[in-house]
């Protein structure tokens, strides 16, 4: 009799089980197809950190260079009006100069 108790309860318990014993074969199997998806998702972020570095390099020297350039440019311009400035003066002081002249005739 306790034979048969215990083969009883290991039946109803098989029977009980089963379902359960399924439901966890399909997440077993889910969760090895998402698995590899996590490890996909974590490389793909792991190439956008790195290219997210190198943008963030890339406009620290865009943003250098801008800047240098600027300067650059601008004593460029500074030095234009200065030569173009004593061009104007050399002028200016030669009218001057004929100017006293024709009035001191």
């Amino acid at each position: 009799m306790n034979n048969e108790l215990k083969d009883s309860l290991r039946s109803v318990l098989r029977e009980e089980l089963q379902p359960i014993n399924k439901r966890l074969d399909t997440i077993n199997k889910r969760l090895d197809t998402i698995e590899p998806r996590f490890v996909t998702i974590e490389t793909r972020m792991n190439v956008i950190d790195q290219e997210l570095k190198e943008i963030k390099i890339g406009q620290e020297k865009f943003q250098t260079n801008m800047i240098e350039s600027l300067g650059q440019y601008t004593d460029k311009i500074a030095e234009h009006v200065d030569v173009k400035t004593e061009v104007l003066n050399k002028c200016v002081y030669a009218l001057e100069t004929e100017v006293e002249r024709l009035t001191r005739q």
